[in-house]
């Protein structure tokens, strides 16, 4: 077991694992009308995007969890809109309420900013199929992608939560992040300075 940085090998391995857990921590098959949107929105970019940096959990046989971000949420978003969108878009189509929702949401240029990105520029997502959860796979990868922000500068890390996704509301602030006042729960922060938990 070891997290190693991700390579474009991996690439359709953690689009798996986002789809897998991608209806609040639960498999997201069938919710979209293909089984790339979801990583397309929330996890592939993160291998192409500026400042970006993408981390994964090997058990030996590839991928099985990941943790990926960005520096910079500001400058993500521009490249996001700007570049990463449109290039995989036309083979996007609204076929779900699913779609409809998620489609909306990646046109939107505002989507990832916030008045948080001044004290905590830095965002991730985190993912981890079944069998890497229990073993100190998020907890490693949170801490990598701390310790990674850290050497390069980075004050902090902001990340919003599905509010139905019940474990990963309790797991963050297991990992030293804290709720956001006034985000319903949803929001959490973590300067890249705080001592582990």
């Amino acid at each position: 077991m070891s997290i190693r940085v991700a390579t474009d090998a991996d690439r359709d391995a953690i689009a798996r694992i986002c789809r897998l857990t991608g209806a609040a921590g639960q498999d997201a098959t069938g919710v979209y009308g293909d089984d790339t949107v979801l990583a397309d929105v929330y996890a592939t970019p993160y291998l192409d995007g500026p400042d970006c940096f993408a981390l994964v959990w090997d058990q030996g046989h590839g991928a099985v969890g990941y943790c990926v971000g960005t520096m910079d949420t500001e400058a993500f978003q521009a490249w996001f809109s700007d570049t990463w969108w449109p290039s995989v878009a036309s083979t996007h189509a609204i076929v779900t309420e699913g779609d409809e929702r998620l489609l909306r949401a990646a046109t939107d240029r505002s989507r990832m900013l916030t008045p948080l990105t001044g004290e905590y520029p830095a965002h991730v997502h985190i993912d981890l199929l079944p069998e890497a959860q229990g073993r100190g796979a998020g907890r490693a990868l949170i801490e990598a992608a701390v310790d990674l922000l850290r050497s390069h500068g980075v004050s902090g890390i902001h990340l919003g939560v599905d509010p139905a996704n019940e474990g990963a509301l309790a797991f963050y602030p297991k990992v030293g992040f804290s709720v956001v006042p006034d985000s319903g729960g949803a929001m959490f922060t973590r300067a890249t300075e705080a001592s582990a938990v």
